[in-house]
């Protein structure tokens, strides 16, 4: 069974999460292309702003696992591991576009525990990540010691690290493979 499971895991990390992401965008989101983000100077402006997010779990309407627009999770002010991180990587981008921010997910079990987050170059050239919102600066040097950070003792399915305004992959990775 668990087999089954970790199949269907790889296929919707692959494709399906983002298809669906990209249909439910424009299908019920597109009212908030207009909300207007926060100024970010710098990365504490980022982590601020990021702290007047709550933290929410997607529901049965998200399939449990929706990428919203990074204006659709401001405007709410709430949203999960995606939303905190598709925001931070817009204002890393419009902060600093050199940052290159990237989605970094994580597929685990307990399906549950599994986790994104925003990744990006620092100006000392190594990569940290905002993790809901907080800022994770460490020694990373690939988006795989991200995911080691992130998934701690969680046995792994599969991890990817996808552009965060139009998902374009970058890398997936099977734990097995």
């Amino acid at each position: 069974m668990r087999c089954i499971v970790d199949w269907f895991l790889s296929c919707w990390l692959r494709r399906g999460r983002y298809i669906w992401s990209k249909f439910r965008r424009r299908l019920f989101e597109r009212k908030y292309l207009s909300t207007v983000l926060p100024e970010a100077g710098t990365l504490q402006d980022i982590e601020a702003s990021l702290h007047m997010i709550t933290w929410t779990m997607d529901g049965p309407l998200h399939l449990f696992d929706c990428i919203s627009y990074p204006q659709t999770t401001w405007a709410k002010k709430k949203d999960d591991c995606d939303g905190f991180s598709t925001v931070a990587a817009e204002l890393l981008n419009r902060w600093n576009p050199d940052s290159n921010p990237v989605l970094v997910t994580a597929l685990v079990h307990p399906i549950r525990y599994s986790h994104t987050v925003c990744a990006f170059t620092s100006q000392e050239g190594n990569l940290n990540y905002f993790d809901n919102y907080n800022l994770k600066s460490g020694d990373f040097t690939s988006y795989e010691d991200i995911i080691k950070s992130i998934t701690k003792e969680r046995q792994l399915v599969c991890w990817d690290a996808r552009n965060p305004v139009n998902f374009d992959m970058i890398e997936f990775h099977k734990h097995n493979e």
